[in-house]
């Protein structure tokens, strides 16, 4: 059965964005209830008075993050295809966000949510078999510690993926945008030179009014994707955040049914 930590349940829970509207003056300022913010690497000393997250009405997306010396930072965060990146030649953007295999996933391409049943039909992902990926996910292949565990194959992962999804009354665009949103701040940092949380000085950003700690830093190499993509891992990144009392009693357990569906 694949486990999961309850501390890998508990930050996604109230990860759903929350969408306000404000004008944008200039690509590095933003206006809200008339009052105008300057946007990172600027460093205000007040708490802005804006939702984080925050979609603009020209579609910018912000978030809030406090630093360690009681300030804050208004990150620009949105979620959109860039270039298609190689990293092999150290090129570093946001890739292609928004991108969804559609060729292989049809129905999550449309709907946000895949069809289980078809995923017993698929045989290749993104012109890799099944059986490939699955061999090259196990320990001690690609990874050291591996993405897929010996009772498991790529398939049962994205269905307990996808079950998980539904418990919560997600899409899984819905899932990956608070961590777009995150991984795009690391970015900002890079524009400016800055690679770790603890050199930017960032312990927490402020989303849909919950403290979420992240810590980042680069790795030593790269981790090469299981799949015919773009894709190269360099980050380790760490997030979470404290429990209020209703999320207490939420069951774990329950979740983790829910995530493992099918696997047993």
């Amino acid at each position: 059965m694949r486990k999961l930590k309850p501390l890998k349940i508990c930050w996604i829970l109230f990860f759903i964005p929350a969408f306000s509207f404000c004008q944008e003056l200039a690509s590095n300022q933003i206006s809200y209830n008339q009052k105008t913010y300057s946007l990172y690497p600027a460093i205000l000393t007040e708490l802005p008075e804006i939702p984080s997250p925050l979609t603009t009405e020209d579609g910018t997306e912000v978030v809030i993050g406090h630093t360690k010396a009681g300030e804050y930072i208004l990150f620009p965060v949105t979620v959109e295809n860039g270039d298609f990146l190689n990293y092999k030649k150290y090129q570093r953007g946001k890739g292609r966000q928004l991108e969804v295999d559609s060729t292989d996933f049809p129905a999550l391409a449309k709907m946000g949510i895949h069809d289980e049943a078809a995923l017993d039909r698929v045989r290749t992902i993104t012109g890799k078999s099944i059986s490939e990926i699955t061999r090259i996910g196990r320990p001690m292949q690609y990874s050291r510690a591996g993405f897929i565990s010996a009772d498991e194959n790529i398939i049962s992962v994205l269905k307990g993926d996808n079950h998980l999804i539904k418990a919560l009354n997600l899409i899984h665009p819905e899932m990956a945008k608070p961590l777009f949103h995150v991984w795009n701040i690391i970015l900002e940092g890079v524009k400016q030179n800055v690679w770790t949380s603890e050199a930017m000085q960032v312990d927490y950003i402020l989303y849909n009014g919950r403290q979420v700690y992240i810590k980042w830093q680069g790795g030593r190499g790269w981790q090469e994707s299981i799949f015919n993509d773009e894709i190269l891992g360099q980050y380790h990144l760490e997030m979470w955040r404290e429990l209020d009392s209703s999320e207490k009693k939420i069951s774990v357990r329950k979740l983790s049914h829910a995530y493992c569906g099918r696997n047993g």
